[in-house]
């Protein structure tokens, strides 16, 4: 069971957080055991709760903030233990505060930072905790965590990014649907009590109304189906293996394959720089890189390049074997493997591809925006059009 405590220590300071043991009172031993006095203790939701199957997680940006935040306060002069202490008291999010009080409990027991977060591979990557450890030997830890700290942030900006581009022609199918369905729930039975004898109407009239009929006879069934489809898609989108499934089949989409092949190149490209900067083997580095790919396809591409560049092929040779980078980056990347300043080379390309990703979804919007009009106007028009035609035929239909 889940427990948070208020708490104080022998010298009076206070601390929160949450703690796991078989009951109430196990609870309150541990803590005493830890040099902690509980003032309040509260069971925790086991799971039960629905707000816990949507909200009980820890998000990009919550990720990004704790970073930042830690990274801020450790080039302040505070200790890692303390400062995560300190973020905890003052995050309002259950989540992030569950996972860092089970951090802070591990460091007070002698783990070290990356040993700590490596027990969360849900949440942070191989390369996350390697460059931890490499933080935490070089005593740079605070320089660490803000080059991680920029990397989720373009993380969250490249997310917002295609977000942004997709939420256009979404509302619009929302309006389209939302219009059709008005139509047929609130029009066209106001308009079916004019026909006594519907086999004598037009067929696309009996369609229409039909269909209306069977809108208005289950409206309650359709409701809740979709209330409860739309409950399961945001539950489905939680588990990784559902959003690899849906990233993949976007990926054969035109116009989105390519942003998302962009934005691979892009993670592949500032981790990469990021690693090689903070002074990683080239095949340590390519490894962990690997593991940021999200496409299969291409982490597979990126797998079979780090065994040819083990076996001492040179790395603009291995990754032109990848559909991860075009000619025009491969030639950039040899001039950059020669010189030996591979670190600035990945970084440049991937300043190129943000500007090339930019481009693309800018595209892609110009473009479905009208296509998206035409289709709300013909979807409406149509059923608009058919309940014209319907009510002009009612001259031919017997009373």
């Amino acid at each position: 069971m889940d427990f948070e405590y208020k708490a104080i220590d022998q010298q009076g300071e206070r601390h929160r957080g949450s703690i796991e043991a078989t009951d109430k009172l196990s609870a309150q031993k541990k803590l005493l055991v830890d040099g902690l006095q509980p003032i309040e203790l509260t069971e925790l939701s086991t799971g039960a709760d629905w707000r816990s199957i949507f909200s009980g997680t820890v998000g990009l940006n919550e990720l990004e903030f704790f970073t930042s935040q830690l990274a801020l306060l450790l080039e302040s002069g505070v200790r890692v233990d303390k400062g995560i202490d300190i973020i905890m008291q003052s995050n309002a999010q259950p989540a992030l505060t569950q996972l860092l009080s089970k951090i802070s409990a591990m460091l007070k027991k002698g783990t070290s930072l990356s040993e700590a977060f490596a027990e969360h591979p849900d949440l942070f990557s191989p390369l996350y905790i390697s460059l931890l450890k490499i933080g935490e030997s070089s005593g740079n830890l605070s320089e660490v965590l803000n080059r991680l700290s920029a990397d989720l942030k373009f993380q969250k900006e490249l997310k917002a990014q295609i977000s942004q581009a997709l939420t256009y022609p979404s509302v619009i199918m929302m309006v389209c649907l939302a219009a059709v369905y008005f139509v047929l729930t609130f029009i066209v039975p106001k308009m079916s009590g004019i026909f006594t004898d519907l086999t004598q109407a037009p067929w696309y009239t009996q369609v229409i109304i039909n269909v209306s009929n069977f809108f208005v006879d289950n409206e309650a069934i359709i409701i809740g189906g979709l209330v409860l489809g739309l409950f399961s898609l945001m539950y489905a989108f939680k588990q990784i293996a559902f959003k690899n499934w849906c990233y993949v089949k976007s990926a054969k989409i035109p116009g989105v394959g390519k942003i998302i092949l962009t934005a691979e190149r892009i993670r592949f490209s500032s981790s990469m720089a990021m690693m090689l900067e903070a002074g990683l083997q080239l095949d340590t580095t390519l490894e962990l890189t690997s593991a940021t790919l999200k496409h299969p396809d291409l982490k597979r591409d990126a797998k079979q390049a780090l065994a040819q560049l083990k076996s001492g092929k040179q790395l603009s040779f291995v990754l032109s074997k990848t559909q991860i980078f075009p000619e025009i980056f491969l030639s950039i990347i040899k001039v950059g493997e020669e010189t030996g300043n591979l670190p600035r080379v990945f970084n440049e390309v991937a300043n190129r591809s943000r500007v090339d990703l930019d481009a693309v979804i800018k595209k892609l919007t110009t473009i479905l925006e009208p296509l998206m009009l035409v289709f709300m106007g013909g979807f409406v028009g149509g059923i608009v059009i058919s309940m014209l035609m319907s009510m002009v035929s009612i001259n031919d239909v017997p009373f």
